[in-house]
């Protein structure tokens, strides 16, 4: 006798559609003659699948009236008084926190780095020392935009005390202003802390430039200082301009003395990169700063007043600033950095009392340039400082009226491992904050999937020059400082001497997964000529070794 197929055995997991064709097969069997026994069998569970089937059924249902009682519920919250349903929001955890609404109208980003250090000395100054190891940056960070066209920062960094932990703290707003046919990009306005816009290898971030320090010209750069500016610009070009006064992080003092005002710098930058491609770049920027000092200007801006104060050099851990114009020497001519208690205060007509310095301006030209995995980069700075020379002579302060200050560096880089640095260019459309820098490198055999990371080699040739010149050599003026009588030491007065140095950077970088890098650099000083306060120095050349481990988010 033939076995019939087993219903049941076909109704498990089965649809409402599939259970009435088996109950149409089954009813086919009975109609070509099947047995009568085996047909009251199937009857039965016919019935039962019936059943089965007017529950699914009232299941389905229920389902659909839950779906329907959810979609009212929403609408009735959208439309009720004050009421709006919680949009969706996309979240990544990829390189920090990241959390974004469907519209984009909201999002932040919660980030940070981490910066380790250690390195040692063959000849360290009077206040630096020979070795030493400890966190040269440690910071945490919040960024983002709301309504559409409002943003902001916020960082902080754990390595400073107090009000100098602050570094960023700024919020933007950005609209279309200009018709496409100028840029497709929306206009910039910023107010608060942030980096002046000068120098391209100052507003590179930290994470991101190629040595772990940067270059001696440095010393001739503006830091981040409070105010406001404007920028515009797109994909190969961008113009920024601001008015800027006070420094968390840079100045000694952010509050002007009894009875003084602040000082304001006014600064501009301007970019152009006429090939921007994913392994081709060609690059060219150009800076202005006007300084406009004060009678508190003295107390507050000493980097400005005395260059390499605050400069961000390739020994910076270990302390050992070789070359900085002495504090008998502030160009400002002010007492305060006079080592006699007693200096008299003068006032003269048409200039501030405390100070003989009327203006200062510094300028900057930039260029880089990458073609596969070569790339090089370049910039000049200066430094110019007019004052009143009778009050600059009545205070016993050196250098006349005009003084220049100068300081330059050329870097050259290779990929070993086939990464292009132009991959990492950002313009305006990319970085409207600090545009016409580099990003991390795209490394395209990352550890992570097997690969060895990307191995970079780089060197680097910087100069910066603090000594005015005068009618003398520097030689002379020290000589002059020590055993030379009136005459000699009236000719000596006649320049500024802050020192020169050359310097020739070798470095290794290994960057195994985006966010880690791991550098290590070698620092000779090719060329020292001493300050007038450290005749030491004259004529040494101390080497430095640094490493870096960094992580960033």
């Amino acid at each position: 006798m033939t076995r019939q197929p087993n219903v049941q055995t076909i109704a498990k997991g089965a649809t409402p559609s599939k259970l009435l064709g088996g109950v149409a097969a089954i009813a086919l069997l009975g109609a070509f003659g099947a047995p009568t026994a085996a047909v009251a069998d199937t009857s039965s569970e016919i019935k039962a699948l019936k059943a089965e089937l007017k529950r699914l059924e009232h299941k389905l249902d229920e389902q659909a009236k839950a779906t329907h009682q959810v979609k009212n519920a929403l609408n009735s919250a959208k439309s009720a008084p004050g009421g709006n349903a919680p949009p969706p929001v996309f979240i990544s955890f990829k390189n920090g926190l990241y959390v974004e609404t469907e519209d984009k109208s909201f999002d932040f980003k919660i980030g940070g780095r981490i910066q380790a250090d250690g390195g040692f000395t063959s000849y360290p100054s009077a206040s630096g020392a020979r070795s030493n190891v400890g966190f040269r940056r440690a910071r945490l960070e919040v960024e983002g935009k709301a309504y559409k066209n409002w943003y902001y920062k916020f960082q902080y960094d754990f390595t400073g005390t107090g009000v100098t932990g602050i570094r960023d703290a700024f919020v933007a707003y950005r609209d279309r202003l200009l018709p496409e046919s100028i840029t497709k990009q929306p206009v910039t306005f910023q107010v608060g802390s942030q980096y002046e816009p000068f120098s391209m290898e100052t507003l590179n971030s930290s994470k991101h430039i190629t040595f772990i320090e940067r270059a001696l010209p440095g010393a001739l750069a503006p830091d981040r200082h409070v105010g406001a500016k404007i920028g515009l610009g797109d994909k190969q070009w961008s113009v920024q301009a601001g008015v800027f006064s006070t420094s968390f992080g840079q100045d000694s003092a952010q509050a002007p003395a009894v009875t003084g005002h602040q000082y304001w710098d006014l600064t501009t930058r301007v970019t152009y990169a006429p090939i921007v491609e994913e392994d081709k770049l060609l690059h060219f920027g150009g800076s202005f700063m006007f300084h406009k000092p004060n009678d508190s200007t003295a107390a507050q801006d000493p980097n400005n007043l005395l260059p390499g104060t605050g400069s961000r050099d390739e020994s910076d851990i270990l302390n050992n600033r070789y070359v900085v114009v002495p504090s008998a020497q502030a160009l400002t001519c002010s007492p305060v950095f006079k080592s006699a208690a007693g200096a008299a205060l003068l006032w003269t007509p048409g200039y501030l009392q405390n100070s003989c310095l009327k203006y200062s301006f510094n300028y900057n030209f930039e260029v880089a340039a990458s073609y596969g995995p070569v790339s090089l980069q370049g910039e000049y700075s200066g430094a110019h400082y007019e004052r009143d020379a009778g009050t600059a002579l009545a205070l016993g302060n050196n250098g006349g009226s005009s003084l220049n200050y100068s300081g330059y560096y050329v870097q050259g880089s290779v990929f070993l491992t086939g990464e292009s640095r132009a991959a990492s260019y950002k313009g305006y459309d990319k970085d409207w904050n600090t545009p016409g820098t580099f990003s991390d490198i795209v490394i395209l055999n990352p550890l992570s999937k097997g690969g060895l990371g990307a191995w970079e080699f780089a060197a680097r040739y910087s100069e910066l020059n603090l000594n005015n010149g005068g009618l003398v050599s520097g030689p002379y003026a020290y000589w002059a400082a020590v055993a030379g009588g009136a005459a000699d030491k009236a000719l000596a007065s006649t320049a500024t001497l802050g020192g020169r140095e050359e310097n020739l950077t070798l470095a290794l970088n290994w960057y195994p997964v985006k966010g880690v890098r791991f550098q290590a650099n070698w620092t000779r000083a090719m060329t020292l000529v001493a300050p007038s306060d450290k005749p030491y120095l004259n004529g040494q050349h101390p080497s430095t070794f640094l490493a870096r481990a960094q992580v960033f988010w």
